[in-house]
């Protein structure tokens, strides 16, 4: 399988991918996903998730490492979702994607926001006419594309989720979640788990339409478990603390 890229040639890995499509809560899943696939963790049927070894060894990520430590003794699947998305390791996760430039903070659109273009527009024409109303159209024209909002993902995070596809179980779960579906399969299942330890995760609310929140893609909107906002696109649960991010075009790139 390729590795998914940006478009600078950046390798994005299936947690960071996480991240952008829908937030930390899912970046915490995708963590999850990727110690599963490695065998480091299991999950019993009742939903409790232990350490196969005591120790951090094969831990790839910074995420997943925390992930291992709190595990010295059995936690609750949506607990270890939970913990890894406030963590202090995701929020430095978020501030990585932002240093890179594929997040941002999201901005909501406000209704009145076509009302600034118009004068800007209007007064962009005049300053043929009259040059000192330029002074007043570039004011206007700046607030409208202020007001016009933004998502948070930027259009080189965008970029690097364009030709990312679910072409094993760990990038399903950073597309989907763990509760969402690829085909006719419920994204738990690849990992041999039942509905009753998927559906553990709280399920992904809808946005409200022109809403500039952060948490699906890669757009926002998500029941999230911590603070601030989180974004996604895909189907599956997201939850955490921290900014996120998301994607979809959002105003002013």
């Amino acid at each position: 399988m390729a590795t998914p890229t940006t478009a600078r040639g950046t390798r994005l890995p299936p947690e960071e991918i996480g991240y952008l499509v829908a937030g930390p809560g899912r970046a915490a899943e995708t963590a999850l996903a990727r110690l599963l696939d490695a065998d480091l963790v299991r999950v019993s049927r009742d939903g409790l998730v232990s350490a196969v070894h005591q120790t951090e060894l094969g831990a790839s990520t910074a995420v997943e490492t925390v992930i291992l430590v709190n595990l010295r003794k059995a936690v609750r699947f949506d607990a270890v979702v939970r913990n890894a998305a406030k963590s202090a390791e995701m929020r430095a996760l978020h501030q990585q994607l932002r240093a890179r430039g594929l997040t941002r903070d999201p901005r909501p659109r406000l209704a009145v926001w076509w009302v600034f273009l118009a004068i800007g527009v209007v007064l962009s024409a005049l300053a043929f006419l009259e040059p000192w109303t330029l002074f007043g159209a570039v004011m206007f024209l700046g607030v409208a594309y202020w007001t016009f909002g933004a998502k948070p993902l930027t259009r080189a995070g965008r970029a690097a989720l364009k030709d990312v596809t679910a072409s094993d179980r760990v990038l399903a779960v950073a597309l989907k979640g763990f509760r969402g579906r690829i085909g006719n399969q419920s994204v738990g299942e690849l990992f041999g788990l039942p509905q009753s330890v998927v559906k553990m995760l709280p399920r992904k609310k809808k946005r409200k339409a022109g809403s500039g929140g952060a948490a699906g893609t890669a757009g926002c909107g998500s029941s999230s478990c911590g603070t601030s906002s989180s974004c996604s696109s895909g189907s599956g649960s997201s939850c955490g603390g921290g900014s996120s991010c998301g994607g979809g075009g959002g105003g002013g790139d």
